[in-house]
Order: structure tokens, then C-alpha cells, then sequence
């Protein structure tokens, strides 16, 4: 299970995905498109140049794996089982462009680029969060929106609407404090000797 650095590791994970897929036509001149996280600050000016942002718009628990324990991993069964911390991470892609080309380029590229590896594993991970196990995945998938959700988010931060597609995150572990185990109550016991013979 991973740590409270997980989530941002996600957001790190995905950035270095895209950039190392990128097609030549798109990354190289005259088109010079970049990827780059974007935070609420960033959301409050316009996106200039080529560009395909990835916006972390919302984080929510799991609604399946709440309450959920998994067993120890490794060689000691003895332990508790883990609590974690279920958590989804809902990202808008968000393409900028100079012309419309090159915003519907960007998009479709990406969104093809999701499609055919749909799944963050600890290769993608682990340089973000060493807490990271072999059996974690994180698959990332398209989510549904309506117009009315698309431009409320946009109207939020006073900006002209821009080609942009929800995706969702699920489901990152985040590791809890370890359970306290009790054991039963201490009872004492006063076995009565007799009076000790002088």
C-alpha cells in the first residue's frame, strides 16, 4: 500500500506516460506540443500555446472499498490485517491549441494512448512512492460527464471552455496507521495455601 504521496505520484506517473509516448509530429516543430500537470492556480489563466494538461479536479473514497482490510503481504501471517484508504482520482485532459487541429490531434492522441494502457503498475509507479506493491493497479478509465458539469467547471475559473474529457483513477490504496490488537483481559487468580505450621 502506498503512502500519502501516492495520489500526487499518480498525477507524476501520468504526466511521464504521456511525455514518453508522444508522437515526434506533435512534440517536434512547427507544433512544439508539451504536457504538463495543472494545479487550481494554473486553472485560473488560460492555457497558452500547444498543449494537453492533466487537472486533478477531485478526489473521492472508493464507495466498494470502504471498510475494506487486506491481508499482510510477505512471509509474516501473523500480523494484522492492513487498513488502508481507498481512494479515486477523477483528472480532466485538457487540450490547448493554436488551431482546432491540433486541440482535436492532442486529444485524440491521448485518449488512444489511455485506451491501449489502461493500467499503472508499480514500473510506472514506484519512482514516486516506494510503498507501491506488485499486485497494485491502477486502472485509468473514461468518466461520464454532462454539458452542465463541463461548463460549471469551466465558469468556476472564469475561463472560455476548452476541449477537455474526464477521466477517473481507481482505486489507489493509501496506507493507515496499523491496527492496535488486544488480547484478552488479565485475570487473576489467588489459589488459597493454608496457614503455614510453625
Amino acid at each position: 500500500m502506498a503512502s500519502y504521496r501516492a495520489i500526487n505520484g499518480v498525477l507524476l506517473a501520468l504526466e511521464h506516460f504521456f511525455k514518453t509516448r508522444i508522437p515526434a509530429e506533435l512534440k517536434n516543430g512547427p507544433i512544439n506540443a508539451r504536457i504538463e500537470l495543472l494545479g487550481s492556480a494554473s486553472m485560473d489563466k488560460s492555457m497558452a500555446g500547444n498543449a494537453l494538461g492533466i487537472y486533478l479536479h477531485r478526489v473521492s473514497i472508493d464507495p466498494h472499498g470502504r471498510s475494506r482490510f487486506f491481508s499482510s503481504q510477505g512471509t509474516d501471517k501473523n500480523s494484522a490485517p492492513a487498513a488502508e484508504l481507498p481512494v479515486n482520482l477523477h483528472v480532466l485532459l485538457i487540450a490547448s491549441g493554436t488551431s482546432a487541429s491540433i486541440e482535436a490531434n492532442l486529444l485524440a492522441w491521448a485518449m488512444i494512448a489511455l485506451a491501449n494502457e489502461s493500467q499503472l503498475d508499480i514500473s510506472h509507479l514506484s519512482e514516486f512512492d516506494e510503498g507501491w506493491s506488485e499486485r497494485e493497479l491502477v486502472s485509468v478509465t473514461p468518466e461520464d460527464w454532462t454539458s452542465d458539469e463541463f461548463l460549471r467547471l469551466w465558469g468556476l475559473f472564469g475561463m472560455t471552455y476548452t476541449n477537455s474529457v474526464p477521466y477517473i483513477a481507481r482505486t489507489l490504496r493509501l496506507r493507515l496507521n496499523e491496527q492496535i490488537t488486544q488480547g484478552p483481559a488479565v485475570i487473576s487468580r489467588i489459589f488459597p495455601t493454608g496457614v503455614a505450621e510453625s
